[in-house]
């Protein structure tokens, strides 16, 4: 009896990824769990890792849990000034006790698994489809923000949070009305305020799968029997032969193809698989070389191969006749068992993937703030206006009238800087700033307004501040007042700015007759005067024989102490002739000045 038994198993398995692998990546289609409305993500290389997404945002919390929220009502007294503020900031971010709670649960489904972080989201860029990653304020209060509107200003951080540790934040003043409304609304079980945020994730997806197997099982049986029983010289022989051959031959092709719609191109990978099941084919259906080749037959139990007693052949019988031969007995039985049993399986997988992007909008409302935080004033609170802490003063620092004619074509700006000082290091001291250029004065804007809080300091001491002026001349630098970083103090709730210059007058008057008769037919008119240190000669004006008013008056800018001066010179009627006169002082507030005779004059 003999048995033979052959198992031969070909598994080949060829996956591309289009994208390259990174930390974070997840899978789109596949491992995705939801505990407690938070969607956990199966990592794209190693099943037992999960990135969380919570379902909206959330209030950043302080580290004694207290949200990083702000609602402040004022209220005046006198009506004035009522209203609000808001302030608060958000994340994406699970704290760590709800964390460990899903991390529990995860474990209860996917034993061994871990929560390895936030899903990881992308800012985005103006360059990639215009997606930007956004955060927004929905509320019907902090959005009326037209004039008479319940909302003053809103200022939003607008990009959402979506890298580690990053918050958006939210700022908003408001009226009386939207101040009372929006306090109302926090109380109730839906406020007035959601965030709503949007943002992208990157996902590996399988876009083509194609699984090949193949399988060929050959079982052949063989079983023989035969039984010789010889007594008194009578034989009956008994043949039992069974040959068996069973052929089973399996070729099964699926593909999964979705690569025209994620834009994949999958022509490589199509001509594989054509090869591959062209070659498969061939092997397992060729009966003489291939996997479906027949076994070799047993050979069964023939007449002659029973042993035993039997008849002299005809040359025996020649030469010893028949003989007497002695009587023997054959009992025997012959039994053959043979079963081969051949199996030959293929599988080829092949898997193609490509990452794509898909885009996450979470909406939440803050709710339940108020019923567990409402004792505490570093989350609520409304505020007295009447109280001195709040009181205002506003300081007026006005440009002198008569500096606002010269100020163009001689000043570029003029700057004035405020600081004030309070007893005690818990209120920190006030510095402020405001600039008036010579474009300002020339539309007509002549005063800057600024201003410092009381900080409930009693009596007159919160009246008093210090300042200094900054000027920037034309042509003549920059000048402090005062000078070497020191600062003027003062009470006075209006400054008068002026620059350490002063403005000399006078009326300057031709004789006119002698300029006739001496042949002159102009003057022209020019100052001179320091300024800063440094002497300016400019031209002031030109005065015709001719001109209606005989009176010009003078006006020259210049250090305190140095007297500026005027010269005329004058033109000849006939030929252009230039005669120059001799500097005069302009202290005496009136000059009259007499065309000199034609001596000698300058080409």
């Amino acid at each position: 009896m003999s048995s033979g038994r052959i198992s031969v198993i070909v598994v080949l398995t060829v996956a591309l990824t289009l994208a390259t692998t990174a930390q974070g990546l997840v899978w789109y289609d596949r491992g995705r769990l939801t505990i407690d409305d938070v969607e956990l993500f199966q990592d794209a290389d190693d099943p037992s890792r999960y990135y969380y997404l919570p379902p909206a945002p959330a209030l950043t919390l302080n580290e004694d849990g207290t949200p990083q929220l702000l609602c402040i009502k004022f209220v005046d007294p006198d009506g004035k000034s009522s209203g609000g503020l808001l302030h608060f900031l958000a994340t994406l971010r699970l704290s760590e006790e709800r964390l460990s709670e899903i991390a529990d649960k995860l474990n209860e489904q996917v034993p061994g698994a871990e929560v390895a972080g936030a899903l990881p989201l992308l800012e985005g860029s103006a360059g990639e489809d215009g997606q930007l990653a956004t955060f927004q304020v929905i509320s019907a209060v902090l959005s009326d923000t037209a004039d008479g509107g319940m909302t003053r200003t809103v200022l939003s951080s607008g990009h959402a949070p979506v890298t580690p540790g990053s918050r958006a934040a939210v700022a908003a003043i408001l009226d009386a009305h939207g101040a009372t409304l929006l306090f109302d609304s926090l109380r109730g079980a839906t406020s007035d305020i959601s965030v709503s945020m949007s943002a992208q994730y990157e996902a590996r997806v399988r876009g083509y799968n194609a699984v090949v197997r193949a399988e060929v099982e050959t079982i052949y049986e063989h079983f023989s029997v035969v039984m010789n029983r010889q007594e008194g010289f009578t034989k009956r022989e008994l043949r039992d032969i069974v040959d068996e051959l069973q052929q089973e031959e399996l070729l099964e092709i699926e593909v999964f193809d979705r690569a025209e719609g994620l834009g994949i191109d999958t022509k490589a990978m199509q001509s594989l698989l054509d090869l591959v099941t062209d070659k498969l084919v061939n092997l397992m259906f060729d009966h003489e070389t291939g996997w479906a080749k027949v076994p070799d037959s047993e050979t069964a139990v023939e007449k002659g191969q029973i042993r035993g007693r039997q008849e002299r052949g005809a040359f025996v019988k020649w030469f010893a006749g028949t003989g007497n031969q002695p009587y023997m007995t054959d009992n025997q039985f012959v039994l053959k068992s043979r079963k081969d049993i051949r199996r030959k399986s293929f599988v080829l997988n092949l898997a193609q993937d490509t990452t794509i992007r898909m885009p996450v909008y979470l909406t939440g409302n803050m709710s339940g703030v108020w019923e567990e935080h409402q004792e505490n004033t570093e989350v609520f609170r409304i505020v007295n206006l009447s109280d001195p802490a709040f009181q205002i003063r506003e300081l007026r620092f006005v440009l002198d009238g008569e500096w606002a004619g010269a100020f163009d074509g001689l000043v570029n700006w003029v700057s004035v800087q405020i600081h004030k000082d309070y007893k005690g290091e818990e209120r920190p001291a006030v510095d402020a700033q405001t600039q008036l250029s010579s474009a300002d004065v020339t539309a007509g804007q002549l005063e800057r307004v600024l201003r410092y809080p009381r900080l409930a300091e009693s009596g007159a001491e919160w009246l008093g501040y210090q300042y200094r002026v900054g000027w920037s001349l034309l042509r003549k630098g920059n000048v402090t007042e005062p000078p070497n970083d020191e600062w003027l103090t003062t009470t006075d709730p209006i400054v008068t700015l002026r620059p350490p210059l002063e403005i000399t007058k006078a009326e300057l008057e031709l004789d006119r007759q002698t300029m006739i008769d001496r042949g002159y037919r102009v003057g022209v008119v020019e100052i001179r005067s320091e300024v800063l240190g440094k002497q300016d000669t400019r031209r002031h004006s030109v005065i015709r024989v001719g001109d209606a008013d005989p009176v010009t008056i003078l006006r020259a800018v210049h250090d305190p102490g140095a007297e500026p001066e005027v010269r005329i010179t004058w033109v000849e009627a006939s030929g252009g002739g230039r005669v120059r006169g001799e500097w005069i002082g302009l202290n005496a507030g009136y000059l009259w000045v007499e065309a000199p005779e034609v001596v000698e004059s300058e080409e």
